[in-house]
């Protein structure tokens, strides 16, 4: 597996939604095995030590991948609106509000560099990971205009990213992954021609 599409998408909650996308034609579903979800954890960098050592135990795991895969349907569902109607709708809104409303935070102070930052971390694994899915969401919402969140253009292609080019024209997730076997495929299209 091509750990690079874990974190393609630009923004933790979109490298979330991308956790299914199509390979040789056929949708694989990166939570739906244990060990390629703790894969995407650690990619994603979600993960503090103490909650690698919790999540040993598969039933934590597997509470944890439930949690994942219910809010990667909310994000579905946000990309979805962005994309199609350029705006949320009331009802995914207060969705977006409830999960983070039931949050269960704590502020920490963080000394990296000889600097200290008040941080915040989940009481829980699954409140850590969705705290950070969540705050990710909304830096994107707040930082980024909702018409840079794009789905690419490559009509095999199910991923999504945050358009972070200085043009704004971007239109692969991936010039590896899909830009260039776009146009590989338009130029043998010509040559045939």
């Amino acid at each position: 597996m091509d750990k690079s599409i874990f974190t393609l998408g630009g923004a933790l909650w979109i490298n979330l939604v991308n956790t299914t996308y199509i390979s040789n034609k056929q949708t694989i579903d990166i939570l739906a095995n244990a060990s390629s979800a703790l894969q995407w954890l650690k990619e994603n960098n979600l993960l503090r030590e103490s909650d690698e050592l919790h999540l040993e135990q598969k039933e934590s795991l597997d509470s944890l991948i439930v949690e994942l895969q219910s809010i990667r349907t909310l994000c579905n569902i946000i990309v979805s609106e962005i994309t199609q109607r350029g705006e949320l709708s009331l009802e995914t809104t207060n969705r977006i509000k409830k999960v983070v409303e039931n949050l269960q935070i704590n502020p920490t102070i963080n000394s990296k560099n000889d600097k200290l930052k008040m941080t915040f971390e989940g009481k829980t694994v699954e409140d850590h990971v969705m705290y950070n899915i969540m705050d990710s969401m909304m830096n994107t919402f707040e930082n980024t205009s909702l018409e840079r969140i794009r789905k690419c253009n490559h009509e095999e292609c199910k991923l999504y990213f945050v358009d972070t080019s200085k043009a704004g024209k971007r239109r692969w997730c991936s010039m590896e992954l899909c830009g260039n076997r776009k146009k590989a495929a338009e130029f043998y299209s010509k040559q045939k021609k």
